[in-house]
């Protein structure tokens, strides 16, 4: 049956632990009804692991909350499941430490957080997050009821506690018994700090294997291993002198069932206010389950009316473009004084409200105010970009403790030496007096009055109604503000040489990259002084990954592993078959190509089908859809952060191009915001506006990718794709083909472009392969039920043809030729050849999307087409999604279709289609 409380958090928009139409979309074997569905899977789906919910998955239960909204990781060791500018980490070693860890355990340091912004426990956690998240750290807290505890102490209001939790039935906890409700009561009244003797001799002496498949197959390895003393005598050992250092073993055994029992036992006990918001069982294959907890509603009352304890947060912001470098550079430092005082630290890059760059200055005002909505009773140190931490070991909390009765805390601006004239770049607002608060609404207020017109044409900055102008006002007319208002010396804070905070002015240098060579010196020598390593400058290779972007930093989704399909054998057959009946010189076949060319020789079906099935992290999909390559670097955490970035980015563009999103102008009117979009919204913004569902392949899985909404995970050439097609449907309406444009594609990588084509209504596509790649084309596509047509086959309305046939054509059967990085890539005279065949062929577009800078052994487009003779130049501008990269559209002298006769430019097309 489907539990209540799995039921009820459904209400937080979070998917059900049993959702019947995910169930039958993730098994396809299964013709069930829904109702059958449920009743099948309570009564045998459960127990082989067939997934019934997108969040039995790791990935999706991350990228839940990989939306913006602060979160505390607890646990990240070597691996963090989320990096960006609003996660912050909790662990019990510091980041040398986890180093160390590492290395001692033979994993990577590399993957190790730069910083751990609270070492210890969640006690020393001061601020309140939108999310936290654990994975495989539940069951190492020695009283679980106390972590709960801690937790609802920290949650916001409308907050999730998002856990992935070993399973102990298909881990090396698998002989030992699950943990009961008694126990853990235990614990909590023995107030348990460390772990017991009982869980060391657990961890070393009564646990099995790790290998969650074997365990899924019923293999669990000896029940009493024969070293069993000499095993339990190490556990002794190791507990008896250690030294005290970190004993890392498990002090609970969970199962979703019994998860489930102790929280929502501890609930009725009143031991916590966090309730289940869903359980999600664990996955066939996998060790871990998913589960998410929330606030009771007794709970988010009590937060909601009982304002957080009082406490210290440092806010920044800047704007997306200008000043982003600045705070760049002063986050690094401005957070680590954060972590070594146990403050909290927020920051925020955009525009909050306005319409030109500048305007994010006011961004602090409604920072400010979001404090206040939430309760916060503690003191806000807000810092301009351009500000940082002198003094890391400046005991702030002392200095604020005789601090009390002051509302705000400012610097004056030395000018006219008047109490009001105070300098708002660097601000300490009491929210715990009450005309700190009052300072708060009124600033708010006040810039609330700022009508949109008004701030939509100041687009240069301001004097009289600017964010510090708005703070004077408030210190000459408010007396009763103003006499609690505190003001410090520049030589304190908010001066160049302030021994506290110090600020490098606008004055204090010529220009903006001046001013950040400044920063990056200053800030530097103050990390120096601290102790602290000093970041290095940006490499060639960092300049060049930025510059692959189109917009500045935003979101930052998590990177995650699309699920792979259960193979197909009768797939891999096709494959096979094409395969042996080709003719393939194996010297031509890359060394990525050779093993599985191997299999395929052995006309061995289920290996085959193995193989493209988890086509994503294949050997052959290097190039096309990342492959082994692209998962052996993202292990280095900073590249799996830039390809989620990069990978977010190209959706951006995507649906700047479609229209969903309007463009931003850096000149003035919106700016930065657009990569602040949720990537489920964008996309299924997307499918509205191209009237397609462009979900990917059901065929292949394996590739890294960010996810955009139930359940899928989109690789960035896969967003490549879907603009190809979406421009092929664009030519064809404007050729006045429509969908039944006639298309044939040189090189067809793994069909993604075809896929998306015919999702998009083009029903006739060729594409025109090596016999290598038609292997994998016939896999994928018939996966897809587009049904081709292969090699010796009759043509269907789509087929796979070698590229060795290309001149056979029919003359006159192809309206538009596709490249997409393939024609350069060839042999100059096999590539001029082709162009020259497809003249003879009357074919009467080349729509080209290839970048220019590749090797020196490879020609350019446009030289080809000269070469070849006969095409004619019509339009080339850069391309949306690729930096780098040109989109051309050639035409034949005489062709007469609609747009020879109008020479413009194919971006400008306009069709019934969006």
């Amino acid at each position: 049956m489907l539990l209540e409380s799995d039921a009820a958090g459904l209400g937080d928009g979070l998917p059900p632990a049993f959702d019947p139409a995910y169930y039958l979309s993730a098994n396809p074997d299964l013709d069930l009804s829904p109702e059958a569905a449920a009743e099948h899977y309570h009564r045998v789906g459960r127990a082989e692991g067939r997934i019934a919910s997108p969040l039995a998955l790791r990935e999706n239960l991350i990228a839940l909350i990989a939306d913006g909204r602060s979160v505390l990781e607890i646990g990240p060791f070597c691996s963090p499941l989320l990096r960006g500018p609003n996660i912050a980490y909790l662990d019990v070693l510091d980041a040398r430490q986890l180093r160390d860890r590492a290395r001692e355990i033979g994993a990577d340091p590399a993957g190790c957080p730069e910083r751990i912004d609270y070492v210890g426990g969640l006690d020393k956690v001061r601020r309140s997050f939108d999310a936290i998240i654990s994975s495989h750290a539940i069951e190492h807290q020695p009283d679980l009821v106390e972590h709960l505890r801690q937790v609802e102490r920290i949650m916001a209001p409308e907050g999730l506690f998002c856990l992935i939790i070993p399973d102990k039935r298909y881990c090396f906890d698998h002989h030992i018994a699950e943990s009961t409700i008694a126990q853990v009561v235990q614990a909590h009244r023995e107030q348990r700090r460390t772990h017991t003797l009982a869980s060391v001799i657990e961890h070393v002496a009564l646990t099995t294997h790790n290998d969650s498949r074997r365990h899924w197959a019923g293999d669990h390895g000896p029940a009493v291993p024969a070293d069993r003393a000499k095993r339990v005598e190490a556990a002794l050992h190791s507990h008896d002198f250690g030294g005290g250092r970190y004993i890392d073993v498990h002090a609970w055994y969970f199962t979703p069932d019994s998860f489930r029992t102790i929280i929502d036992t501890l609930g009725a006990l009143g031991l916590t206010g966090l309730e289940l918001a869903g359980v999600y069982d664990t996955a066939r294959d996998r060790n871990e389950f998913c589960a998410v907890l929330r606030l009771s509603p007794e709970a988010r009352r009590r937060r909601i009316e009982s304002p957080d304890e009082p406490g210290i947060v440092l806010l920044q912001t800047a704007d997306a473009e200008r000043y982003a470098p600045m705070l760049a550079v002063t986050a690094v430092n401005v957070r680590e004084y954060a972590r070594r005082q146990g403050f909290g630290y927020e920051s925020f890059l955009g525009i909050k409200r306005g319409f030109h760059n500048w305007q994010a200055t006011f961004n602090r005002i409604p920072m400010l105010a979001e404090l206040a909505d939430r309760g916060f009773a503690g003191w806000a140190v807000y810092l301009d970009a351009d500000a940082y931490i002198q003094d890391l070991d400046f005991d702030l909390a002392a200095y604020l403790a005789g601090k009390g009765d002051r509302a705000a805390i400012f610097a004056t601006s030395g000018v006219t030496g008047e109490a009001w004239d105070v300098n708002a770049g660097v601000a300490l607002i009491n929210f715990g007096h009450p005309q700190g608060r009052a300072l708060v609404r009124s600033w708010a207020e006040r810039f609330a009055a700022h009508s949109d017109d008004f701030l939509r044409g100041a687009a240069e900055w301001i004097g009289p109604g600017n964010d510090q102008d708005l703070l004077h006002h408030i210190l000459r007319e408010e007396p009763d503000i103003a006499g609690a208002v505190s003001i410090e010396p520049m030589s304190f804070i908010n001066g160049p040489h302030a021994s506290f905070i110090r600020q490098q002015l606008r004055t204090m240098a010529p220009t903006l990259e001046a001013r950040v060579e400044a920063l990056t010196a200053a800030v530097a020598e103050s990390l120096r002084d601290g102790g602290q390593p000093v970041p290095a400058p940006p490499s060639a290779a960092d300049r060049r990954w930025a510059a692959r972007l189109a917009h500045g930093e935003g979101r930052l989704p998590a990177l995650v592993e699309a699920p792979i399909p259960a193979p197909r054998p009768d797939l891999g057959e096709e494959a096979c078959r094409l395969w042996a009946g080709a003719r393939v010189d194996r010297a031509d076949l890359a060394d990525r190509q050779r093993d599985f060319a191997a299999v395929l020789d052995r006309g061995d079906a289920a290996a085959v089908a193995a193989e493209l099935a988890a086509l994503g992290k294949a050997r052959i999909a290097e190039g096309t859809l990342g492959g082994a390559r692209q998962h052996e670097r993202a292990r280095d955490r900073q590249f799996a952060e830039r390809l989620a970035r990069w990978t977010y980015d190209k959706l951006v563009s995507l649906a700047e191009a479609v229209g969903v999103l309007p463009l931003e102008n850096p000149e003035a009117g919106r700016w930065g915001r657009n990569a602040l979009t949720d990537p489920a919204e964008l996309f299924a913004a997307i499918e509205g506006a191209l009237g397609a569902d462009l979900t990917p392949p059901a065929s292949i899985g394996g590739h890294l990718g960010i996810a955009v909404g139930q359940g899928r995970i989109v690789h960035m050439r896969m967003l490549d794709s879907i603009h190809a097609a979406w421009r092929l449907r664009q030519l064809g309406d404007f050729a006045g083909s429509g969908d039944d444009v006639r298309i044939a594609e040189i090189g067809g990588g793994p069909g993604l472009t075809a896929f998306y084509a015919r999702r998009l209504g083009l029903m006739n596509y060729r594409l025109y392969d090596t016999v290598m790649n038609g292997a994998i084309l016939a896999y994928v596509l018939k996966g897809a039920e587009l049904d081709p047509s292969l090699p010796g086959e009759p043509a269907s309305a789509t087929a796979i043809l070698d590229i060795r046939d290309f001149g056979a054509a029919t003359p006159g059967s192809i309206d538009l030729l596709l490249n997409i990085d393939s024609l350069p890539a060839m042999d100059l005279g096999e590539a001029v050849a082709h162009l020259a065949e497809a003249r003879r062929l009357g074919v009467g577009h080349l729509l080209s999307i290839n970048q220019e800078a590749g090797p020196s052994d490879q020609t350019p487009v446009t030289e080809l087409a000269r070469l070849a003779g006969g095409y004619r130049r019509i339009s080339r501008h850069r391309h949306w999604l690729r930096a780098g990269y040109a989109e051309e559209l050639y035409v034949l002298p005489d062709n007469t279709l609609r747009h020879e006769v109008k020479a413009v430019s194919t971006q400008s097309i306009s069709s019934d289609h969006p």
